[in-house]
């Protein structure tokens, strides 16, 4: 992306985050040829991540399944953050003029004390609000400019999870039990795993070499390796 234009959005990002305020985050994702990482993000208490944090899976599926190409955005879908609590999530495809994808505008928004002043209303007109328990976010749909919604989504699924480390997306597309003590990993299934790594997208995430070595327990050149297997299939 030009320098001209990273500024312009990181400067869209503070306008954002101050005018909708300290409930709203607002997160630039830049996304460069095999590299991808967060410009700037505002209200960052909303999640707790930090400009350090990775992608997430849901994003990284995004990316993959090319559903730039079919929308300009999805909103309105929900997401946990690290507390277990769920947020209500918005994603802007940022694309060039050719339409390639060059980062993404996320807003994830807490609507916690929303609910919290739902309650009270209702408990003051002796209403029953048990219809509002476990719901941290209004009602949650993916929606756009051009479709209602994406293939195979359930709304009342969270389907993202705001982490601000690598080895949580790794674990959400590994199972860690495969790694208990006692069990051994042959190759060919190590393989198997980084090809599952990869076709997620997770090798787009600056750093995510050195986390699935230690989480598959081989060196970085093994990865490299696996992943120089992979791209001879």
């Amino acid at each position: 992306m030009e320098a001209g234009k990273l500024d312009f959005y990181i400067s869209m990002t503070h306008f954002l985050g101050a005018a909708l305020g300290p409930r709203y985050e607002i997160v630039l994702h830049i996304l460069e040829d095999k590299n991808s990482y967060i410009a700037s993000i505002v209200n960052n208490q909303v999640s707790g991540r930090t400009t350090d944090s990775p992608l997430t899976s849901f994003a990284l599926d995004l990316i993959k399944s090319e559903e730039y190409k079919k929308r300009d955005f999805v909103s309105n879908y929900k997401a946990k953050i690290k507390t277990g609590a769920t947020v209500q999530g918005s994603t802007f495809f940022l694309k060039d003029s050719l339409g390639k994808l060059e980062g993404m505008l996320c807003i994830n928004t807490d609507f916690s004390k929303h609910i919290e002043l739902a309650h009270s209303i209702l408990e003051l007109a002796n209403i029953n609000s048990d219809s509002l328990d476990n719901r941290n976010v209004s009602p949650a749909h993916l929606t756009s400019n051009k479709v209602v919604a994406l293939d195979n989504y359930v709304p009342e699924e969270v389907v993202e999870v705001l982490s601000d480390n690598i080895s949580d997306i790794i674990e959400e597309v590994v199972d860690p039990t495969l790694f208990d003590e006692g069990y051994t990993i042959s190759q060919e299934r190590k393989i198997e795993l980084v090809e599952l790594l990869d076709k997620k997208g997770v090798f787009q995430i600056k750093g995510s070499i050195s986390q699935v070595a230690s989480v598959l327990n081989v060196s970085e050149s093994s990865v490299y390796r696996y992943l120089k297997i992979i791209s001879k299939r």
